[in-house]
Formats: C-alpha cells, structure tokens, sequence
C-alpha cells in the first residue's frame, strides 16, 4: 500500500514538472512580437503624434491683417494727394479782385514801359532823368518796398530807364530815401557787381516815380 501511494506521487511530480519544462521552453522559444501584441497599439499612436502627415508652409506674415491696414491706409493717403492736387490751392487773406488788379496795374505798366523804352530809343537812348515815368495807380500814394507790388515794379521801370539797364540788372537794395515819397536803390549790370549804381527818386503825384539822380 505505501508503495503504490509512493509510485503515484512520483508520477504526479514527473508529470507537474514536465509540465513546467514545457512551459518554460514555449516562452523562450516564443517570438518576441507576439510579447508585445498586447501594447502595439500605444507606440503606434506616439508615432503618429510625434510625426505630421504633411508640410504646412506660411505663405503670409501672422499680422497679415496690419499689413491690409498699411496697404489700406497709403492707398487713402494717395487719392487725398490726388485730390489736393485736383482743387484749386486757397491762400488765406487774397482777395481774388484785388489780385486781378493787381495783375491788370502790373500789365499796364508793363507796356507803359515798353512804350517809353521806344521813345527813348528813338531819341538816341539817353537816360530819363527829372522826368516822371507815368504811373497805373489812382488815389492816395504809398511807397511799398514789397517785391512784385505795382509800386515796387514801377520804381525798377524809373531805374532801368534812367541807367539804361534791362530788366536782368541785379537790385542790391531798395530803400526810404528820406521821406515818404522818395526812395533811393543800388543796381548793377548781370553778372558785373562791382558797377553798382546809387539811383534816387522820388514820386510825383499823379504822375509816378521821377528819377532825379545817379551816381556810379
């Protein structure tokens, strides 16, 4: 009787440790991949996170709205420039009529002297001196020293016609001569500032400005 109880319990240890061998030599000589069958699918998902499906390639700045706004703001800018050059320039304080006057005063005198420069040609150019030249302004006298008056242009004509200069002279200074209606002017020939001539004149009522000596 204790034998064959012995005789069974060894069977059963052969048996439980055959058992285990086969177990250990089917896990050694299992493939590798099928041990990480069950965790496949987590690198997979890493490597997708990790690597794009493609490219992106920025064709325009992040501040592409800044940039519309520039592009919007000189393109404004641009037709404003276009219409001030369109309208007319205003100047504050001219009066149209009286810068027609003016302009009307200035033509008049203009041929006035171009008539005289005749006359004086015809007599053999000599200078007119102690004579009043003429005059397009009416009323009340004022000297003006401003350049391009009808006053101013009308003392240049008395000094061309009394020097003899023509109208590309150089005028140094024109200048109160010691009164109200009397002036007194420096002019030299184009390009020859060393023959300065001393002119002074003096207005005559009525008739305009009277050169009445010159020195060089």
């Amino acid at each position: 009787m204790r034998r064959s109880e012995r005789n069974k319990s060894k069977k059963r240890n052969v048996v439980l440790f055959s058992a285990l061998g086969a177990v250990l030599l089917a896990l050694l000589f299992l493939p590798k991949d099928a041990l990480l069958m069950g965790n496949e699918e987590e690198p997979v998902k890493e490597k997708v996170s990790k690597e794009p499906k493609h490219k992106v390639v920025k064709l325009q700045p992040d501040n592409e709205s800044a940039y519309e706004e520039d592009e919007k703001e000189a393109k404004e800018s641009a037709e404003e420039e276009t219409t001030e050059k369109q309208e007319p320039s205003k100047e504050i304080g001219i009066d149209p009529d009286k810068e027609a006057d003016k302009k009307e005063a200035a033509e008049k005198a203009k041929k006035a002297e171009e008539a005289e420069k005749k006359k004086q040609q015809a007599s053999g150019g000599e200078p007119v001196l102690n004579k009043p030249i003429g005059t397009s302004q009416k009323g009340p006298h004022t000297s003006s020293y401003d350049e391009g008056s009808v006053d101013w242009n009308e003392k240049l004509k008395a000094i061309r016609l009394a020097t003899g200069l023509d109208e590309n002279m150089t005028v140094w200074k024109i200048a109160n001569g010691g009164g109200p209606q009397k002036s007194v002017a420096e002019v030299s020939p184009n390009k020859q500032p060393n023959e300065r001539y001393t002119v002074n004149l003096e207005w005559v009522d009525q008739k305009g400005w009277m050169v009445t000596s010159v020195q060089k």
